[in-house]
């Protein structure tokens, strides 16, 4: 899948084709600083070249898919931590 051309869901949803993408490309880095936020709280460090492209329209969307109820915890975890490893500077 080509996360530059997808059209992400609205209002903290995911897709199936979102959660089995990042089951693939298993972001471990992404899901400990997913782990890290969601229950420490935290600095999200942007990569240079997100603000103004689909990086950053992905990273809204990880910010939304992070605060909403509907989907599992686990699926949450794994589309984020996909996001963020795209998006954020890891440690």
């Amino acid at each position: 899948m080509d996360l530059s051309t997808y059209n992400f869901p609205k209002n903290g949803n995911t897709t199936k084709e979102l959660v089995e993408e990042a089951k693939a490309r298993k972001p471990i880095k992404g899901i400990r600083k997913f782990t890290d936020i969601f229950f420490s709280g935290g600095t999200l460090l942007l990569k240079g070249d997100v603000k103004g492209t689909w990086k950053e329209v992905a990273y809204i969307y990880a910010l939304d898919l992070m605060q909403s109820f509907a989907p599992s915890h686990e699926d949450k975890e794994l589309v984020c931590g996909m996001i963020f490893e795209e998006c954020l500077i890891l440690d």
